[in-house]
């Protein structure tokens, strides 16, 4: 995000002629909660004539199996002939914090990505699918998936608090072993 003096400098206006600009709509500032302007790079870049070329991204992501890992991305680039870079994930679709979702995420925010190519819906999220379309549609990014089962809705509900169950073993396990170190280092001591 670029402060108005910066965005002046790099268009070599004035100030008064920026107010103009966004006046007219050329040009739309973030507004902060304190009141200030601040302007995208993306922005700025378009008034300068420069357009940034965006990525189609394939994203694969599986629980733990390598192997199966392997098959989706292979499934993927045979799907989609044309695309920029391939993301992946060994990681629940629970957890929020896998390195490739939030690379992923930051470049549909940073406006970079025109495309995200996924096997399945629950590949990216298991809740809250249309919260990152929401993302994506204001980043001008569309999602495609490339397989869109029918599920009934008990179906679906299974699949849901088995994924749950699981996420929450898991994380009750690594507590468990955190506190068996604990303990061990508690007796070497």
């Amino acid at each position: 995000m670029l402060k108005p003096k910066e965005v002046c400098q790099k268009l070599g206006i004035s100030y008064r002629t920026l107010q103009s600009y966004v006046k007219k709509g050329y040009i739309k500032p973030v507004i902060l909660q304190s009141g200030k302007w601040r302007f995208r790079e993306e922005d700025v870049e378009k008034l300068m004539g420069i357009v940034r070329k965006r990525k189609v991204i394939l994203y694969a992501r599986v629980s733990s199996q390598k192997n199966d890992l392997i098959n989706q991305v292979k499934y993927l680039e045979e799907n989609v002939k044309e695309y920029d870079q391939v993301i992946t994930d060994i990681g629940s679709s629970l957890d929020m914090k896998r390195k490739g979702f939030i690379k992923l995420l930051r470049m549909i925010l940073n406006n970079e990505v025109s495309k995200v190519v996924v096997a399945y819906p629950d590949i990216l999220v298991r809740f809250g699918f249309e919260i990152i379309e929401e993302v994506c549609k204001a980043h001008n990014c569309k999602i495609m998936v490339l397989n869109k089962e029918d599920k009934t809705p008990e179906k679906e509900l299974i699949e849901d608090l088995i994924s749950i169950l699981v996420s929450f073993s898991e994380k009750l396990q690594g507590m468990r072993k955190e506190k068996v170190k604990k303990c061990v280092e508690e007796l070497k001591a």
